[in-house]
């Protein structure tokens, strides 16, 4: 079975899954490799407390923005 991609270009399921795993490892190794690099992602436990909506604002905008 092949599927779609781009312009006229039709990859198999298998290709398409070697294609994201390549991706996936190529992003990996990049993050180990400049760990300073990484989007650090805030947590307070669920039952001890809740984000303040401003916070919303100053994670997402970085991370979908820049």
């Amino acid at each position: 079975m092949h599927r779609r991609r781009g312009k006229g270009r039709s990859e198999t399921w298998e290709e398409l899954r070697d294609r994201l795993v390549a991706e996936t490892s190529a992003f990996l190794t990049e993050g180990l490799r400049h760990p300073e690099l990484a989007v650090r992602i805030p947590m307070i436990p669920a039952d001890s407390a809740r984000f303040p909506p401003s916070l919303t604002i100053a994670f997402w905008d970085p991370v979908l923005f820049d």
